[in-house]
């Protein structure tokens, strides 16, 4: 019998389904995506039954590659964090999900700030208060819609709902936990003081397990819904940003993740928990056991050269369409040929205000130095170097924390250029890192599928086996001298702007 485990990876626009071997080979995937509603311009949600549909589907379309299910000896969840869904004592949804994205939770902001001061909020649960998390959401359908709350059996995250269906078990994993803002992450528990403060019973919310962990075994029902085996061990999962750091070998001090998509996201690993005074950076529990990820979210970074693409490089778009390739792949291109500092212009990529280190909802987009001799490919070249200059921002608080940055290992769409990671080298004064495999959130989950089942002693063993380090790009020495000088300027212009409204 072959030895191969499932990772199931439950995104915001869709589910991806892939069959690893234990030597971090693919043997068959599938996508599919699912439906996002929006009752409100503010409000995001989604339909959780679509979860779980897209996750039979996709697994059926791998299985129709030759695989036998009874091969797949475990697998694992990943998810979109802070998400979550109210459901009833047989798993089934009270009302839609409310998705990460959503933002009508303001109001139930402001009362957690007068309840609990955010200081002490930061202190258990390492996150600041804003209603990205869960704890917003948990409270504005108490206070909105009094009858659902009352009805609830469980509050699931996306992770926790698949894994109910998959076993019938109402359990969540130590690093979806710590983004609800609900979890002492030092005590890896519920907080009892913030739950009694908010009024949320904690017979409300799934038992919290170590990543990795055994689970269940697939049950009769999801075994028939699915077309996986009753012999499938089912193994807590993680939030996709940690399983990404896991799948890209993110298990020791030193090593930090970047994920650049439409915003990036940077995790550095420590085996302690580490709090910025400042509450610059948010602080979570990684799915490596007992250690944490020090987390930098930045909104606006490739949706800004997206925006750049769809407005102003119609001439790029129409070139890459004639040739037949991405129209990024021209863009970039074009910027390589602009000498490092984009001779002088400076971009803020916080089109839709500014996330760590700042927090910053008011800022907003900026190039500045502008002269009649510069044309689209100095603002593109610009764009990267901005976006670069913010991560180094949020890197220069990791080492103001005393986290050791010796390496970026990057995932996400960003990561197929290697000129824009070559920049962001030159910038941070680290090399970055490429791994070979572009879907590093699913490795992850099957990392810790292996693990959960016995075939690696340990997750960092798992991860030195399964990942595969691609090529090494380390900083040019004359380029960095140029982005020091242009980083000072690209801080003095974000300090000279930060007290601006643009309203």
């Amino acid at each position: 019998m072959k030895q191969l485990v499932l990772a199931i990876d439950a995104g915001t626009t869709g589910v991806r389904s892939m069959i690893f071997r234990p030597d971090g080979e693919v043997v068959a995937k599938a996508y599919q995506e699912f439906q996002t509603h929006y009752p409100n311009p503010s409000w995001v949600e989604q339909d959780a039954d679509s979860w779980w549909s897209a996750t039979c589907q996709t697994l059926a379309q791998c299985l129709k590659t030759g695989v036998n299910p009874d091969d797949i000896i475990g697998l694992s969840v990943t998810n979109q964090r802070e998400t979550v869904v109210p459901v009833d004592e047989s798993g089934h949804p009270v009302r839609r999900a409310i998705v990460w994205q959503d933002r009508r939770t303001i109001d139930q902001c402001s009362w957690i700030r007068e309840q609990v001061p955010v200081e002490e909020i930061y202190s258990t649960t390492g996150l600041t208060v804003d209603p990205y998390f869960t704890a917003p959401k948990i409270l504005w359908i108490k206070q909105n819609e009094p009858e659902t709350f009352r009805s609830t059996h469980k509050f699931l995250l996306v992770h926790d709902y698949i894994v109910f269906r998959l076993t019938g078990r109402a359990i969540t994993d130590h690093s979806n936990a710590s983004r609800t803002m609900l979890f002492d992450i030092s005590k890896a528990e519920w907080s009892n003081r913030l739950l009694d403060s908010f009024g949320i019973p904690d017979d409300k919310l799934p038992e919290p397990l170590i990543s990795g962990s055994h689970v269940d075994m697939v049950s009769a029902k999801a075994a028939k819904e699915s077309g996986l085996s009753e012999a499938t061990a089912v193994v807590a999962g993680g939030g996709d940003q940690q399983c990404a750091a896991l799948g890209v070998g993110v298990v020791r001090r030193g090593r930090i993740k970047s994920t650049t998509g439409t915003g990036t996201f940077m995790l550095a690993f420590s085996n302690s928990l580490r709090l910025d005074s400042e509450r610059r950076v948010l602080c979570s529990r990684h799915v490596v056991p007992g250690a944490f990820v020090v987390e930098a979210s930045m909104f606006t970074t490739g949706s800004a050269l997206r925006w750049f693409r769809d407005q102003l490089g119609s001439a790029e778009v129409g070139i890459a369409k004639d040739l037949g390739v991405d129209p990024y792949e021209i863009l970039t291109e074009g910027a390589a040929a602009v000498p490092p500092g984009s001779e002088g212009i400076i971009h803020i990529p916080h089109l839709v205000g500014a996330g760590a280190p700042y927090w910053n909802p008011h800022a907003r987009g900026v190039f500045a130095g502008l002269a009649l001799g510069h044309t689209r490919a100095h603002l593109v070249r610009s764009i990267l170097e901005g976006v670069s200059y913010e991560m180094r921002t949020n890197l220069d608080v990791m080492r103001e924390l005393k986290l050791p940055t010796e390496e970026v290992r990057v995932t996400g769409g960003a990561a197929r250029s290697e000129f824009w990671m070559q920049i962001q080298a030159d910038v941070l004064g680290i090399p970055v890192i490429r791994t070979k495999m572009e879907e590093a959130t699913a490795l992850g989950a099957a990392i810790l599928a292996c693990n959960g089942v016995g075939l690696f002693k340990s997750l960092a063993h798992a991860a030195e086996e399964m990942v595969r380090p691609s090529k090494t790009l380390k900083p040019t020495k004359e380029n960095r001298a140029v982005y020091d000088r242009a980083f000072e300027r690209y801080k003095k212009l974000y300090n000279a702007l930060s007290g601006m409204t643009w309203d």
